[in-house]
């Protein structure tokens, strides 16, 4: 038994076996993101009637996305424009009640994993329960943004030009 540990051929074994621990470990790359939310369009998925799927993805340094379950914090923007068919240029709708372009927040939920503090990515699906305000309109763009719970907002962003049916 003492020879088996003090012959050569083990410790040839031994520091190959570390050696490669040693590259496999050192070929594991951490992400790592900015502290501040990055959101980047992913897909849009009209169902039949006026609804469809927003999907964005997005990565955060310090994993700070989403609100606790009873929370109901508006962390996440969407801005609608549609294609005016007389100037075909996009204009944003103007919603009386609230003197302002409309604008919808979403909750979105924490994780079901903790990943405070920790770098996180992944996508965001949100439903638009009404995408657009006539029929009529075929064209539309949406402005997209994020907060994480520090108040960090993310960079915004445009759709590109979606038709629908």
């Amino acid at each position: 038994y003492a020879e088996l540990f003090m012959s050569k051929s083990f410790f040839k074994y031994l520091l190959f076996a570390f050696v490669g621990s040693a590259i496999l470990l050192a070929c594991v790359k951490k992400n790592s993101y900015p502290t501040l939310p990055e959101i980047e369009y992913k897909d849009f998925f009209p169902y039949v009637g006026d609804s469809a799927d927003l999907q964005v993805k997005f990565t955060d340094g310090d994993g700070d996305i989403g609100v606790n379950e009873n929370d109901s914090t508006r962390t996440f923007w969407v801005t609608y424009y549609y294609k005016d068919t007389i100037t075909n240029k996009y204009v944003g709708y103007y919603h009386p009640f609230f003197n302002d372009t409309l604008r919808t927040g979403y909750i979105i939920k924490l994780p079901e994993d903790s990943y405070k503090g920790k770098p996180i990515s992944g996508e965001i699906s949100v439903r638009l329960q009404q995408l657009r305000h006539s029929k009529k309109i075929k064209n539309v763009k949406y402005v997209i943004y994020l907060y994480d719970a520090a108040g960090n907002k993310s960079n915004v962003i445009t759709s590109p030009e979606i038709t629908v049916p």
